[in-house]
């Protein structure tokens, strides 16, 4: 009788580094799932383009390393003329929502600043790479007054909960905010085992410590948070991906109903520390840290409402800043706010 093994569905690889918070971390990647990536899906695009920059990054002078960086945001310029492009019309959503809360921007300015912005976080993770946290550091603007604000909460209360959104350089932005004050990011790690490795090796030369989430098992990420929220640290994580689980918080935003995860929301209101909302604006390669009020109460659904709400006034003043204006599940969200008002208000189409 012959047998035949099956193959290998699932990939690990632990990876050591000084970067982790738990200095190794056992990275999987289901390869079966990475094969089933539609040919233009986002999730296929990062697997091929990001090695690949990475390796012209180690190897290349700048003008080389950036050029398909700079040769994509040319075509997506042109690409501005193409009606149905959903980059353009997610552009024309937000503008048009902006427009009813008393923020003015054009769609074309809008779409050209958000491929700047993008050209411009490709450029400060190359002189990350070459340079150094210190001359990277820069190029991110963190007031002195926000700084002393978070060290105070931090000492008061034995450490602070940071809620991040998925803007261009917010994990940039950890080279300046590490230095400010005490901080561990919460990272979920790419699908891919190579895309992991790259992360933490920026996370390396960023002088950062990261605790990867990605597969693990929810009841340790808690214990470990609990610990670390003691220490006299802050913790910063992402938290405007939108839930459709049983227990996401539904917020009104944009003006309709979304789900959150609450996750970090409820550690703070269990260790009774403050969460402090944030968002990064970019100007090309300047980023400025917008700090906002933060809040502490031991109802988790409050929490959730009061940083998405400041992460909703922040997009609607600078939506270029905000990664997720080019995300498939977001793009549906605006459409809706819009096609909602667009009965009662004309559309605001680009030119």
């Amino acid at each position: 009788m012959e047998t035949t093994e099956k193959p290998q569905q699932v990939r690990t690889e632990v990876i050591k580094s000084k970067a982790l918070f738990l200095k190794e971390f056992e990275a999987k990647e289901d390869i079966k799932a990475a094969r089933g990536h539609r040919l233009l899906s986002g999730t296929r695009f990062k697997t091929i383009a990001m090695p690949l920059l990475y390796k012209l990054f180690q190897r290349m002078p700048g003008f080389i390393a950036l050029a398909p960086v700079r040769f994509l945001v040319f075509v997506f310029r042109f690409l501005f003329f193409w009606r149905r492009n959903p980059i353009r019309l997610s552009c024309e959503y937000i503008c048009h929502i902006a427009d009813r809360k008393g923020y003015s921007h054009e769609p074309k300015q809008l779409y050209q600043q958000f491929l700047s912005n993008l050209s411009g976080a490709a450029q400060n993770y190359f002189k990350l790479y070459r340079y150094g946290a210190d001359k990277a550091m820069e190029r991110v603007n963190l007031s002195t007054n926000d700084a002393k604000r978070i060290n105070h909460l931090i000492e008061q209360y034995g450490g602070v909960v940071i809620a991040v959104p998925h803007n261009f350089c917010t994990a940039f932005a950890a080279t300046k905010l590490d230095r400010a004050f005490p901080l561990l990011l919460i990272s979920r790690n790419s699908s891919t085992i190579e895309r992991t490795k790259i992360a933490i090796d920026f996370y390396e030369r960023m002088g950062v410590t990261v605790l990867m989430v990605r597969g693990g098992n929810p009841f340790e990420l808690s214990r470990t948070l609990f610990s670390v929220l003691k220490s006299g640290k802050s913790v910063a994580a992402t938290v405007d991906s939108i839930e459709k689980s049983t227990n996401a918080v539904d917020v009104e935003i944009f003006d309709q109903t979304v789900g959150f995860n609450p996750w970090a929301a409820k550690i703070a209101a269990r260790m009774g520390v403050p969460v402090i909302p944030s968002y990064y604006r970019s100007r090309d390669t300047e980023v400025k840290a917008i700090i906002g009020d933060a809040i502490i109460s031991d109802d988790a659904d409050k929490i959730v409402k009061h940083y998405m709400h400041f992460f909703e006034t922040n997009i609607l003043k600078d939506p270029a800043s905000w990664g997720f204006l080019a995300d498939k599940r977001w793009m549906r969200i605006l459409r809706s706010s819009y096609e909602e008002q667009a009965v009662v208000t004309k559309p605001r189409t680009a030119s």
